[in-house]
């Protein structure tokens, strides 16, 4: 696991050491960059689910203005911090927020803040059912740019919506097992 282009291109990354966490691929996660790379310089970015934190640090690395790190694991929390280490960032830096909730939880606290994100990208355990809940939030909560888009990684028999609140289906994409949905507001 590696950053892909930018700032931080090449540095390797802590990969977990067992399957509790499953990481992004490269080929993934360099497509979807390649579809959004418009999109992310200067961006507010919100890795929701971030894992490792693969996808948040390649924001970074290819100039996303802020990255917000949402995960409930605490081992997931380590892995996110040791990979910022490695490309030399720090975990207090005003341009990234680190959160330790749940889904639920996070999304209320960002709510809150009022802040609105350009790309969210939604990335849940494949098997846990949070997809449709997880939009849900996202909608509700308005945490979404009137032009922004949320990339939603799933396993290709998970079954998304095409309508989720004010979120409506844009595309997908497909790569071997995993696939890629994009929303976007309806309007």
């Amino acid at each position: 696991m590696r950053v892909i282009s930018g700032k931080y291109k090449g540095r390797s990354l802590v990969a977990p050491k067992d399957m509790s966490v499953r990481p992004t691929s490269d080929r993934v996660k360099e497509s979807v960059f390649s579809i959004i790379n418009h999109k992310v310089q200067k961006s507010n970015f919100f890795d929701l689910c971030s894992g490792t934190g693969s996808i948040g640090i390649e924001a970074l690395s290819r100039g996303a203005d802020k990255v917000t790190f949402l995960d409930h694991n605490r081992k997931c929390h380590r892995l996110i911090e040791m990979n910022l280490a490695k490309c030399g960032l720090e975990k207090k830096s005003p341009q990234m927020k680190l959160i330790h909730s749940s889904i639920t939880q996070g999304i209320e606290i960002l709510k809150k803040s009022l802040e609105l994100y350009d790309l969210i990208y939604f990335d849940p355990p494949y098997d846990a059912g949070l997809y449709t809940q997880g939009l849900s939030f996202i909608s509700d909560a308005s945490l979404l740019e009137p032009t922004g888009l949320i990339i939603v990684e799933h396993d290709k028999s998970s079954d998304l919506p095409n309508n989720v609140g004010m979120l409506i289906r844009d595309r997908q994409k497909q790569y071997g097992n995993t696939h890629v949905t994009f929303f976007r507001h309806e309007n």
